[in-house]
């Protein structure tokens, strides 16, 4: 009985064989050990398989040396100018892609198209013809029409202030349509026409507006124009006229300061100088007078309907920008 039970609790202490699966024994195969839950007391490697053999010695891995990476120095190769032509076919903006334009230029040639024509009415026939500068940006843009017009557009800067020019017209600028601008900042004190003047002290015709604007504030032009007249005035003090085509004349008086100069070029929005209360005034304030053929006319009621004043001398250099410009070797 003594030796049943001794042989009864050398059982039990044994460990238990745990099944597992084929696909398990085999992986424990091929690392040559077994595992605990399976009869193996350590872990250690048993015998060797065809999958895993033993080695007495396992020399240290040799790492290659290789040499530094040394990160490559783009230098910037200066680009010169570049023409691309071509012909419009079956679309204007795939011929342009396919000529070697890329999406950006395509996109500002036909933006410089769209501010004198509708790019949809583009014939097949015609043709294009483009200058990039140096920074791949879009210096001209022309357009050989069959059914119309040449465009001769060159990208003119002045003042901070870009915009096209079409060279073919640069000297016959074509017929405009647009109102007059407040010329200052501030409500309208006094209106065009009979009033009780304030210092005179009786009724007389006001040929203009009164602009109550504080001293020293900004004034511009009402509209795009040349100087013709830039200083002092008599009654209206210090002041400035702008001639805008077809007879019109802005007048702009009692001001503390003249920015503008005589025959000098302005446009629409332009400083030319600022409010005073020089002249025959009781405040600071600017007189805004327009007249149509020298005669006084109600600014509030002016729509500008006339051809501009043409610039000779910007018509001029345009026109020498666009023969440089057309000098460019072309890539079609």
């Amino acid at each position: 009985m003594l030796a049943l039970l001794c042989s009864g609790v050398a059982w039990a202490s044994l460990p238990r064989v745990t099944a597992i699966s084929i696909d398990q024994q085999r992986q424990w195969q091929a690392l040559g050990i077994a595992p605990l839950s399976n009869g193996s007391v350590s872990g250690m490697p048993m015998a060797p398989t065809e999958a895993a053999e033993a080695l007495d010695f396992v020399p240290r891995r040799a790492v290659p040396m290789t040499a530094p990476i040394v990160a490559a120095v783009v230098e910037s190769v200066p680009v010169g100018p570049l023409r691309i032509r071509g012909r419009v076919g079956d679309g204007l903006y795939w011929s342009l892609r396919a000529a070697g334009a890329s999406p950006q230029v395509a996109a500002q040639y036909l933006a410089a198209l769209a501010t004198e024509i509708d790019v949809g009415d583009v014939s097949p026939s015609d043709g294009f013809d483009m200058v990039l500068g140096p920074d791949r940006q879009l210096l001209y843009a022309g357009l050989s029409r069959a059914m119309s017009s040449n465009l001769q557009l060159v990208r003119w800067t002045d003042g901070g202030r870009s915009e096209w020019i079409n060279a073919a017209n640069a000297d016959r600028p074509a017929p405009s349509a647009g109102g007059l601008i407040m010329p200052a900042n501030g409500p309208v004190t006094s209106y065009f026409g009979y009033r009780y003047h304030p210092i005179l002290h009786f009724t007389r015709f006001h040929a203009g507006l009164d602009i109550g604007a504080g001293w020293g504030s900004p004034i511009v032009a009402a509209a795009d124009g040349q100087v013709i007249g830039a200083g002092w005035g008599g009654g209206y003090g210090r002041e400035v006229q702008i001639a805008h085509g077809g007879g019109i004349v802005s007048l702009y008086g009692h001001m503390s300061e003249i920015v503008a100069q005589q025959g000098s070029f302005v446009h629409a929005g332009q400083l030319i100088g600022y409010v005073g209360s020089s002249g025959l005034s009781t405040g600071p304030h600017l007189h805004f007078e327009v007249r149509q053929g020298g005669t006084p006319v109600n600014p509030l009621g002016v729509r500008l309907i006339s051809a501009p004043v043409a610039n000779l001398h910007l018509a001029a250099a345009v026109k020498a920008r666009l023969a440089a410009l057309l000098k460019v070797g072309a890539h079609s």
